[in-house]
């Protein structure tokens, strides 16, 4: 495979503006920041603070620890954690010395944390934090020669990377450049691997590339640092779970772009409120990244003790994704918040997000706007975007059948490499592109029913829904076949199905069981015999006990029929 090349058509909607991607990989483009960016806050809250320079000596130390200890370029390096200060500092380490990150949730069940150990191969696993799963891990893993370290303040290699005091050879060297990689990093290598969920009911891991990521990283330079005539850094607060894309791209957009990540305290959750508004404001972060119905009981919970929304002020630029964006969250927070609100879309499957729409007071107080539509927009800079109708002919926005529906497929530099040790199910996601003169080649096939719509005098496109089985939960892609092969494992289950419900705005999991015969399930034991093997977005908030699952005429399992049964 070759880098591809984005060129792109102006003033065709299917296809975002070609920019130059330089540096083409994420370790150039962090080297760079570092340097133009030596003495500003890279980290803050908790670890910090963090200048780029101090960031730049210990992501150095990191990468010479790995490579003194065989790590070349291409190989894997896993992070189990939850967020914290050291987060920076490792992954832009084994970003530099050539490894490809694949973060794994600490939370996660054990079994879940050891098939995503076991499938990505890796050379290395740092453990940050939890000394009893690091122990359980390193325990494991002896023997197999996979380096194995936890990274705390007070561990050894945490000491040797903050003060260089177990061995100043590798700690204190200077900055690590690209000769010190076994071999150079290219824009077609790996950068980072995220697992999701699969429909076979074991994870699948969807691997990126550092000319996607970079893509991206250099469109959010130059979408998300200016308002007017003034530009400020990236503020972001790690705030999404690591193992997830929205995680990987907080921690790695403030640090490529000159920007700065606040670190939550260790033991703060999403759902303190007032400890996330303190932050904030304290930190001055200028870009939040929301799912929508987490915003609306944010906005609920402030309503509730009178903090007005104004204490968000210093927010300049508002995302949300995962979910359709309501009308009335959009108006809030421009109305009293001040900010600039966006809808943003990405598959896992490629570098972040693809396509964006600003919410705009022309947009929202179009006559033809619709407060129930879910708003795609178009594609961001060298992301090219096909409607491929059911007969399998292209959509094009400018003919006289624009509107047709069909699945989104995509196209340009950030479309990945396909799914880890998964050749079947890359050869039928990944494919020849349509326009492969003008979008690199390559196109992704996203499962997502989409089509162009117009909303004041303006074509761009909106979200219908799923082909298949998988669904959004809380900004969580979930396979329902995965969830439904584990609820099947469970004790006294015979059959069992599962279904995603509208509930209060946002998707919901139920769980539909059939019992073996003589057993009455118990269900609170169920779930939580569930949640220690899979995420607790996969658990489903409610469970119904069923004679038979309904079918339909071609013995496939009815899921429309089972939604009437609640």
């Amino acid at each position: 495979m070759t880098v591809p090349t984005y060129i792109g058509r102006p003033d065709d909607l299917r296809f975002g503006a070609a920019a130059p991607v330089d540096p083409a990989t994420l370790d150039a483009l962090f080297a760079a920041t570092a340097v133009a960016h030596a003495d500003a806050p890279a980290v803050v809250g908790d670890g910090g603070p963090l200048t780029f320079a101090e960031l730049d000596r210990r992501a150095s130390a990191i990468a010479r620890y790995l490579r003194a200890r065989g790590v070349v370029t291409g190989d894997r390096v896993a992070v189990v954690a939850n967020r914290c200060g050291w987060m920076s500092a490792v992954v832009t380490g084994i970003i530099r010395s050539g490894a490809v990150y694949v973060p794994v949730d600490a939370s996660y069940p054990k079994e879940r944390v050891r098939f995503i150990i076991a499938d990505c191969d890796p050379a290395a696993v740092f453990t940050l934090g939890g000394a009893s799963l690091a122990k359980d891990l390193a325990a494991e893993l002896e023997g197999s020669g996979v380096v194995t370290a936890t990274i705390t303040d007070d561990s050894p290699l945490g000491r040797a990377v903050i003060d260089g005091s177990a061995d100043p050879t590798w700690a204190t060297a200077g900055p690590f450049g690209p000769a010190e990689q076994s071999r150079p990093v290219t824009g077609e290598d790996p950068c980072y691997i995220i697992y999701t969920s699969g429909t076979t009911g074991t994870p699948k891991g969807a691997v990126n590339t550092h000319i996607g990521v970079t893509t991206h990283m250099l469109w959010m330079g130059r979408a998300l640092t200016t308002v007017g005539d003034t530009t400020t850094p990236i503020r972001m607060l790690q705030k999404a779970p690591v193992s997830f894309d929205v995680g990987v791209g907080e921690l790695i957009g403030p640090l490529a772009t000159g920007g700065a990540v606040v670190v939550p305290a260790p033991d703060w959750w999403p759902g303190d409120i007032d400890a996330m508004v303190k932050m904030i404001a304290g930190y001055d972060v200028t870009v939040m990244s929301m799912v929508p119905s987490l915003m609306r009981v944010l906005f609920d919970v402030l309503d509730d003790v009178g903090v007005p929304l104004s204490a968000f002020s210093n927010i300049r630029h508002m995302i949300f994704g995962g979910e359709a964006v309501p009308a009335d969250i959009v108006r809030r927070s421009r109305e009293e918040i001040g900010c600039r609100v966006y809808g943003l879309y990405g598959p896992t499957e490629t570098a972040m997000d693809v396509t964006w729409v600003e919410y705009t007071d022309e947009l929202i107080s179009a006559a033809d706007f619709d407060d129930a539509a879910s708003l795609l927009g178009l594609p961001e800079d060298n992301v090219a975007c096909y409607v491929i109708a059911e007969d399998g002919t292209e959509t094009d926005p400018a003919s006289d059948t624009w509107d047709t529906p069909g699945e989104l497929c995509l196209a340009g530099p950030q479309v990945g490499l396909g799914y880890l040790n998964r050749d079947a199910q890359t050869a039928e996601a990944f494919v020849d592109s349509l326009h492969p003169d003008l979008d690199g080649g390559r196109m992704y096939r996203t499962g997502d029913i989409v089509a162009w719509t117009e909303v004041g005098g303006q074509r761009i496109l909106q979200f219908l829904g799923r082909i298949g089985d998988q669904v959004k939960i809380r900004g969580n892609r979930v396979e329902l076949g995965e969830v439904e092969t584990r609820l099947r494992e469970l004790s006294g289950v015979r059959q069992a199905a599962a279904v995603a419900i509208d509930e209060d705005g946002a998707q919901a999991l139920v769980g539909f069981l059939v019992a073996e015969d003589g057993v009455t399930p118990d269900l609170t034991a169920l779930a939580t015999q569930l949640a220690t093997e899979v995420p607790e977005y996969m658990v489903p908030s409610r469970f119904r006990v069923v004679d038979t699952l309904p079918m339909n005429h071609n013995g496939k399992l009815d899921r429309k029929a089972l939604a009437t049964l609640l």
